[in-house]
């Protein structure tokens, strides 16, 4: 620790916009400085770092301070917790600074840190700052931690302080250098988006997730569709602030909430063509090892550092999809049934392919149903020389799925590194407009919803 002392610190950044939510402890309140708080503030301090420290000198000699600008967080009316919501010239006038983070330690443990650093964000975001900067010690391991936790990340542009962050994340068991694109956009204005993007840097989990619908329809009352419900069970506990966070006991844990939801809304889950459901994709990058899961027609491809891409995962719905296709086709090529007519024959379908969910030969899908356990796919792979991870939903790939070009994923990954999801899904949709009839590329509908997460390794 000594030698750590005499190195320049650390910087971390985060944005101001999207702060998280808390809920201070029972017993605990936060409150702005008062006259006489000279004497707590100096006492958190020598006890958090084992400083001497002035607040005349520190803190009230500063051209920010403001007495609004110190925070206290109090158990009953006894000051534990202290952080200054701040700034200093070396950064930009846009700027925060986070400075003084101290927490007595005899209420370490409780999330007061985290809590009283938030409240100072929040005070920054008042006063017009868009983004804040900290300084931190390598060894200062729980600080930063929760500064990781807070949506801090590390400034990090010269090769030397790079080294100390990874070795800072690798004692923190955290992957360090990744940076993560996301994004969802609804087949259809007029219809809620049944996809779901997880983005969660804190469990280093990325996701997507296509809800499935059941064929009887159902809204609650908030217009949300029994597959947005499923999709956004399981992104809740994918976006679980949990380091340790395990992604197959967190799919089986979305999987018993969404069985107990169905229940309550009076599904009858005896009939497996009535349940709700998701499909997924997810990853953890880890410190050596990518860790998946998946089930449905979500897909994972992994980028390596010669260019080539591997295919993680497999289409487990593919052929009961052409099959139904294909039947659709067939009543419609008569020329003899009205569209609902055709809809009305092709219910015994979708409800036969339904009953396939979680079956030994059928697919894998999250409708509540115990099964899942064994029907989705999981397991982990070598990180080395690993550049990119994406994870799509069948959206992303509708207009290729039946393609026979054995590089069409690989195609696909090309043009998303080339212009970007956002991009994509626009250069997608003018393709789905252009073959509105679902003609030349057979699918279920025009525009399905669009989900993609792009894990790219930034260095080796």
């Amino acid at each position: 620790m000594t030698e750590e002392r005499l190195l320049p610190q650390l910087v971390m950044r985060r944005t101001l916009a999207q702060l998280p939510e808390y809920e201070w402890p029972a017993g605990y309140s936060l409150r702005s400085f008062r006259p006489g708080d000279e004497v707590h503030w100096e006492r958190l301090v020598e006890r958090a770092f084992g400083w001497s420290r002035g607040f005349r000198q520190e803190i009230q000699s500063h051209y920010a301070y403001h007495p609004k600008n110190v925070l206290f967080v109090c158990a009953g009316e006894q000051p534990v917790a202290t952080a200054c919501a701040w700034q200093e010239p070396q950064w930009e006038d846009d700027c925060g600074y986070l400075h003084m983070v101290a927490v007595d330690p005899d209420h370490t443990g409780r999330g007061l840190g985290f809590g009283v650093s938030l409240a100072a964000l929040r005070a920054m975001a008042d006063d017009g700052k868009r983004q804040v900067a900290l300084e931190t010690d390598d060894f200062r391991l729980p600080a930063i931690r929760t500064y990781v936790k807070l949506g801090f990340r590390p400034d990090a542009s010269e090769a030397a302080i790079r080294d100390r962050w990874e070795r800072v994340y690798r004692r923190l068991r955290l992957p360090y250098g990744v940076r993560v694109s996301g994004e969802s956009q609804a087949g259809s204005p007029a219809v809620p988006n049944e996809d779901a993007v997880v983005v969660n840097p804190d469990a280093n989990v990325f996701a997507v997730i296509d809800g499935v619908s059941a064929v009887v329809p159902y809204t609650d009352d908030e217009g949300r569709s029994g597959g947005c419900i499923a999709a956004r069970l399981l992104a809740d506990e994918l976006s679980a602030a949990d380091p340790e966070l395990d992604l197959r006991a967190a799919v089986l844990r979305a999987n018993a909430s969404l069985l107990a939801r169905m229940e309550e809304a009076g599904v009858d889950v005896a009939a497996k063509w009535k349940r709700w459901g998701a499909v997924f994709a997810a990853v953890k990058w880890g410190l050596t090892r990518v860790e998946y899961v998946q089930a449905g027609d979500c897909m994972l491809l992994a980028r390596y550092a010669d260019g080539d891409v591997r295919v993680l995962t497999r289409n487990q719905v593919a052929d009961f999809d052409r099959q139904s296709l294909g039947a659709k086709r067939q009543l419609s090529q008569s020329g003899k049934l009205s569209a609902e007519e055709i809809a009305g024959r092709m219910k015994p379908v979708f409800k036969h392919n339904r009953d396939k969910a979680n079956a030994p030969d059928g697919y894998g899908v999250m409708n509540g149903d115990p099964a899942l356990a064994d029907a989705m796919e999981y397991g982990s792979l070598s990180k080395e020389r690993i550049t990119r991870i994406y994870a799509v939903t069948d959206g992303m790939f509708h207009l290729i799925e039946y393609d026979d070009d054995p590089r069409k994923w690989e195609k696909l990954a090309d043009r998303l590194d080339a212009i970007g999801i956002a991009a994509y899904m626009e250069e997608l949709r003018e393709r789905e407009q252009r073959d509105a009839s679902c003609e030349q590329y057979p699918r279920h509908k025009t525009s399905d919803d669009k989900s993609a997460v792009i894990v790219e390794r930034l260095w080796e």
